[in-house]
């Protein structure tokens, strides 16, 4: 698996301010402590399926989908801010199997990221574990990330769905900027003496 070429992604992509997107109403899924939903562009087309989870000290750990087959992993730390399309060589990992390293970028003051071509893949990459860190962006964190699989199972068939509907096979012409969850109490966790680990923190009830 490879990342999406930064030119090619980029072009896609232009203009390359984010921009807000509209949530679609009833596509709204929330496995466990994850929340994602669909989004229109500014034309009110479908332009992507998102999923996110928010941690204790802040953090986000955002992942959209998209209907040219690419998948965005993107973090947010309240203690770090980006230059936005700033650029990173970026290794994220699970706690098994081989990391994988890319061209990264940020798309904005807050969340920086990689995307990868083959969404299914890296689904698969991604659901292979419950502990997630990124490197090369300055978030040097380990992230619980329990009930990935679940949620990336919703988002792909939110995808689906929704590309299904409006015959899309490409991505949209504008950056979304990524929906923060809302959060609630925070709970705390860790992974061994003096690990650092981002813990889930529970959604507000309906």
């Amino acid at each position: 698996m490879r990342a999406i070429s930064l030119a090619l992604f980029l072009t896609a992509l232009v203009p390359l301010t984010p921009a807000l997107a509209d949530e679609i109403p009833g596509s709204q899924f929330n496995p466990g402590n994850w929340s994602g939903a669909a989004y229109t562009d500014d034309s009110g087309k479908f332009a992507y399926c998102s999923v996110s989870v928010g941690y204790t000290n802040g953090e986000t750990f955002w992942l959209g989908l998209y209907p040219n087959d690419t998948l965005a992993v993107l973090l947010s730390h309240p203690n770090v801010r980006f230059r936005p399309g700033e650029q990173f060589q970026v290794t994220m990992m699970m706690e098994s199997g081989m990391p994988w390293s890319g061209n990264g970028e940020a798309w904005d003051e807050a969340f920086a990221g990689i995307t990868w071509e083959g969404v299914q893949v890296t689904a698969d990459y991604l659901s292979g574990g419950q502990w997630f860190r990124m490197l090369g962006i300055g978030i040097d964190e380990g992230y619980d990330v329990q009930g990935i699989a679940e949620a990336l199972v919703m988002a792909q068939d939110c995808l689906a769905r929704n590309s299904s509907a409006s015959g899309l096979g490409t991505a949209p012409g504008k950056r979304p900027l990524p929906k923060v969850p809302d959060l609630t109490k925070p709970r705390t966790g860790g992974v061994g003496a003096g690990a650092t680990l981002g813990t889930p923190a529970p959604k507000v009830s309906p």
